[in-house]
């Protein structure tokens, strides 16, 4: 590819979708489509996860899978379920880190004879830690992107 030209990687890919009878295997290899700019592209993409609502198409530049991909467009249901999302992070990491909060107060209450309470609790806050730590992270991260390319342009 040359600068200019944006190719789209497909992911979750449906047969019909590469003109496959129903029941066949997908190819093993990834399967793209290369356009001459980036809108072309994204217009494709968006008309094929409209009508494959699993699929995911990754718009990526000349650079290929180097980099992140430019643009990622996804059908309803073609979102990336390997991920964390922040959602989860936040009620989870919440829920965790109370409940350990809650389990140590009873363990202290106790005069520290309910073992079992104190024990959980230590299991849960690290957990609960991490995930908020995670969100966070990612949140200050995304901030800092932004404020970065607002910056870049004046």
């Amino acid at each position: 590819m040359v600068p200019g030209e944006y190719a789209i990687l497909y992911a979750n890919l449906q047969p019909p979708l590469l003109d496959q009878p129903p029941g066949s295997l997908p190819p093993t290899g990834p399967v793209c489509v290369v356009f001459d700019n980036l809108p072309a592209a994204e217009a494709y993409a968006e008309r094929q996860a409209a009508q494959f609502p699993r699929l995911r198409c990754n718009i990526y530049d000349h650079t290929g899978m180097s980099r992140h991909p430019i643009r990622q467009i996804c059908g309803i249901h073609g979102r990336d379920t390997n991920e964390i999302s922040a959602g989860f992070r936040r009620w989870g990491g919440s829920v965790l880190l109370l409940l350990s909060i809650v389990l140590g107060i009873a363990e202290w209450r106790s005069g520290f004879t309910l073992t079992w309470a104190g024990t959980i609790a230590s299991r849960l806050a690290p957990a609960g830690l991490i995930l908020l730590v995670t969100e966070l992270a990612i949140v200050v991260e995304a901030r800092l992107k932004k404020r970065r390319a607002l910056q870049g342009k004046a």
